[in-house]
């Protein structure tokens, strides 16, 4: 069976529906079922306070643990009961003209290995995941 890791990542304005789609997100990608059906276990990390998480989370850094945790199903399970993230959110754009960090992003992504990345938010958000 093939391995593959996936970042979950919340961003924008808290909303109350964020911390139930990262626990269905990850239910889904953890679901014994669909992965002997797809072939592929997953692995999945929570990304701390949006897309900041990932211009600060370096895998190499001393802080990596302050933006990146790894996620299971006990550590969401009552997450759906609560509005807002526990993953934080900000409102960081790493394409700012005036600050661009958007190649260390994907620096940071690649070093963590991850396969796919699960945007939740609004606009701005799903703006930079395109």
């Amino acid at each position: 069976m093939g391995k593959s890791r996936i970042g979950i990542l919340t961003g924008g304005g808290d909303c109350a529906g964020l911390n139930p789609a990262i626990k269905w997100a990850l239910k889904t990608a953890l679901d014994e079922r669909l992965q002997r059906e797809r072939g592929v276990q997953y692995e999945v990390l929570g990304i701390r306070d949006g897309w900041k998480g990932l211009i600060y989370g370096d895998p190499e850094g001393p802080n990596v643990r302050d933006y990146i945790t790894p996620l299971n199903q006990d550590i969401v399970r009552t997450w759906d009961r609560y509005g807002g993230t526990q993953l934080g959110t900000s409102r960081t754009n790493p394409y700012n003209p005036k600050d661009d960090q958007s190649k260390t992003v994907l620096r940071n992504i690649e070093k963590l290995g991850l396969d796919a990345l699960i945007a939740i938010g609004g606009d701005d958000t799903l703006g930079v995941a395109c």
